[in-house]
């Protein structure tokens, strides 16, 4: 057996470096991290089929790239989807979905998007999670627990103790949601709750606006929570350099991108006195590496479609789930996790995914391929995007990248040199 060390972790977004990984012929396994995605997806086997399937059975990978180019080039609507990939993989896939006249977005773009829509209308100001760590003395927490979706987010970035604020701690507020049993051990006495205890129910985004509210000096008339948002709006003007954390993809509820605009308000006004940033959360599965692959590639974010020979942004048109309605060919990329949610369409899909993966309905045609940072070295990007990180290989299964399966599908469809117009759409 052998042991590796300080590994990247490539599944939530937060980059930790961090695991332990332990090999034996039989496969890898991690090391406890206190981390279940990544003591659960560390976990891989030698042992696993890697043949391609077509309607179950098994083909070769020539065959299987032959028929992946045949429904592709026949198509009128396709979808390349789930985009879950290293950042190679990514940029593979909006080759060709420039080349079939594809629309693109990633599984987990709903985070995204509810964030980029408040971006767009009112900019903001946020911050990364090194400066959360070594510089931040106040984190007011909104929504659900982050570590819901970023197990180890407290531990790795609150706990230690901030670098450049001598002698001073760190205190973490949770506003419209409770901490979860593993955030109040990693974080011992530091939380609190608020705007949760009086008893009445009470919406996020309503409990954003009486914070705005007290932060503006007035209160309503026979409000329970008067007091208590005053002495958080209080704390907030008088802290040293406060970071507001959201997930967007947590938030329940009708339009929760109100909820974000509120909060980019709410930051807006206590920086005008004190320093305070937000840090929204959002990035598993690469989410932000496929975002800003996407950027370099057609100056817009995801949802952008090609079937009108150039890119074009529609945020709700292009919206995957939307889509995959009326696509007749549905790419599935999905390259670090072993399920799918489910596709419910009239059309073919071909999926890309690790051997491991469970489907409730066969796909058309199943290929396939390595997970970034385990079967094959792959380039990710953290959640707070600004950070791309290079995850290595650790063992060798024989599964192909996702860029290389889509580069052979390229070279193919170069040699055929079939157009949609041939195919009569």
């Amino acid at each position: 057996m052998s042991f590796h060390p300080d590994i990247l972790c490539p599944f939530c977004g937060l980059g930790c470096g961090d695991i332990g990984i332990d090999r034996d012929p039989s496969g890898i396994a991690p090391r406890p991290s206190g981390c279940p995605q990544a003591d659960r997806l560390f976990r891989r086997s030698l042992a696993v089929p890697t043949d391609a399937r077509l309607g179950g059975a098994a083909i070769s990978m020539d065959d299987a790239i032959a028929e992946a180019v045949r429904l592709l080039e026949a198509s009128c609507a396709p979808l390349i989807a789930g985009l879950a990939a290293d950042v190679d993989g990514v940029l593979a896939a909006l080759s060709l979905a420039e080349r079939v006249g594809a629309t693109v977005d990633h599984e987990r773009s709903d985070a995204l998007f509810r964030n980029l829509s408040v971006l767009r209308r009112f900019g903001w100001s946020v911050t990364t999670l090194a400066e959360l760590r070594n510089r931040c003395d106040l984190v007011l927490v909104v929504g659900p627990d982050p570590a819901a979706a970023f197990p180890r987010l407290w531990e790795r970035w609150v706990v230690p103790e901030p670098a450049f604020v001598a002698g001073k701690g760190r205190s973490v507020v949770f506003l419209g949601g409770d901490p979860l049993p593993e955030t109040v051990r990693c974080l011992g006495g530091r939380t609190e709750t608020n705007g949760m205890d009086t008893g009445a129910e009470t919406d996020l985004a309503t409990l954003v606006g009486r914070l705005r509210t007290a932060l503006a000096g007035r209160s309503r008339d026979g409000d329970p929570m008067a007091a208590s948002m005053a002495a958080l709006a209080a704390r907030l003007r008088s802290a040293r350099y406060a970071v507001v954390v959201w997930a967007a993809g947590l938030f329940e509820g009708p339009q929760p991108d109100l909820i974000v605009e509120g909060l980019v308000r709410l930051i807006r006004t206590v920086d005008g006195t004190t320093r305070c940033a937000g840090l929204p959360l959002s990035g598993a599965d690469n989410l932000i590496g496929a975002n800003q692959a996407c950027g370099w590639r057609t100056g817009f974010p995801l949802r952008t479609g090609f079937d009108g020979g150039g890119p074009l942004h529609d945020p709700d048109r292009f919206d995957w789930r939307r889509r995959l309605r009326d696509a007749d060919v549905t790419l599935w990329i999905s390259a670090f996790r072993p399920e799918t949610p489910p596709l419910a369409t009239g059309g073919s899909i071909i999926m890309l995914a690790p051997p491991e993966t469970t489907v409730a309905r066969e796909p058309a045609l199943f290929i396939p391929v390595g997970t970034p940072g385990i079967d094959h070295p792959g380039d990710v990007f953290r959640a707070d995007s600004v950070v791309a990180l290079h995850a290595g290989a650790l063992i060798d299964r024989g599964l192909p990248s996702v860029a290389e399966v889509i580069g052979r599908m390229l070279a193919a469809l170069g040699r055929t040199a079939r157009t949609r117009e041939v195919a009569g759409c």
